[in-house]
């Protein structure tokens, strides 16, 4: 069963990664987040941090398909800053990740173009400073069986490694149990060909 590629987030963060063009001077911060508020929340403490900068542009990921998204351009021209910031976070296959640009003008206009580079340049020369590290992304899953096959059902655990969270021992068990993501399509795979034995994911 081919797995898709797995997404990797930031292990360690990085912070006042420098870029400069014509004057201005663009500061990249990236860190690790989990929940949207999170990361408005680190963008807020970069604004207050850096109070006298023009603009503090941004993008995020989230979820576990990187599926969640935002990019702010913070009074830049539109598509201007936060949708680089973001095109590098996606570029680099990151998931629960944010970066935040704060940008001081130096006096010349740089054009759309120019802020287009000069975002995306710090982005990128900002994810290149942090450790990063496969995101490992946990779904609570549970098998429903009868006794006689708990044979194949604890080999299959065993031999996934798979952690065990609870479980019911009857002539009816089920057990629950922590999957994975990148194993979720192998298990619909190899369940779904097993009578009697009802794979699913928990709410």
């Amino acid at each position: 069963m081919n797995i898709s590629e797995p997404l990797k987030t930031i292990k360690t963060g990085a912070q006042d990664i420098v870029f400069k063009d014509k004057g201005s001077k663009f500061i990249g911060f990236a860190t690790r987040v989990e929940t949207a508020q999170q990361a408005l929340d680190f963008f807020e403490q970069l604004k207050k941090d850096h109070h006298g900068a023009n603009h503090c542009c941004y993008g995020y990921r989230l979820g576990i398909k990187g599926q969640e998204v935002r990019a702010n351009d913070d009074g830049e021209p539109a598509h201007s800053a936060g949708t680089p910031i973001l095109g590098q976070i996606q570029s680099f296959g990151l998931t629960n990740t944010a970066v935040g640009v704060i940008r001081y003008f130096g006096g010349t206009k740089l054009g759309v173009g120019g802020l287009i580079k000069a975002y995306k340049t710090t982005a990128q020369l900002c994810l290149e400073a942090c450790d990063l590290q496969e995101e490992v992304i946990i779904i609570d899953a549970q098998l429903k069986f009868n006794y006689a096959d708990i044979g194949l059902v604890m080999q299959w655990l065993k031999q996934g490694a798979f952690e065990i969270t609870d479980q019911s021992l009857d002539q009816i068990c089920v057990i629950y149990f922590k999957l994975p993501e990148k194993h979720l399509a192998q298990a619909l795979d190899y369940w779904e060909n097993q009578m009697g034995i009802e794979f699913a994911l928990m709410e």
